[in-house]
């Protein structure tokens, strides 16, 4: 059985906002998705944003990784 010490909690959230027209109409989305994984070493944290077109293709995307050691 693992330590504690050694245990890695990873934890997952998605946004997605969708963008209509003055109809109502979708006509695209910004999907904005954050991971985080701690442990005993520090903290992960990766966050991708996709903004989407009307057909749900990718027009513009960013990703952001950080890395936060900590001492043991």
């Amino acid at each position: 059985m693992a330590d504690e010490d050694d245990v890695i909690e990873v934890v997952e959230e998605v946004e997605v906002d969708v963008l209509v027209d003055e109809d109502g109409n979708p006509v695209g989305a910004v999907v904005d998705d954050v991971i985080v994984a701690s442990g005993p070493g520090g903290v992960i944290i990766d966050e991708t944003i996709d903004v989407l077109d009307a057909d749900g293709n990718i027009v513009a995307e960013s990703e952001t990784i950080e890395v936060i050691e900590t001492d043991n």
